[in-house]
């Protein structure tokens, strides 16, 4: 899987869009298997 894909996956995760809610996201960092995404 790209890592668009992967983002996009997680983006739309029911367990991530209550912490993404009304907030920008400044980057996402893609690391084997991990998904960080730095929100402010």
């Amino acid at each position: 899987m790209d890592k668009a894909a992967l983002e996009a996956l997680v983006r739309e995760s029911r367990q991530v869009t209550p912490y993404l809610e009304g907030k920008a996201i400044r980057k996402v960092i893609i690391v084997k298997n991990i998904v960080n995404i730095v929100v402010g």
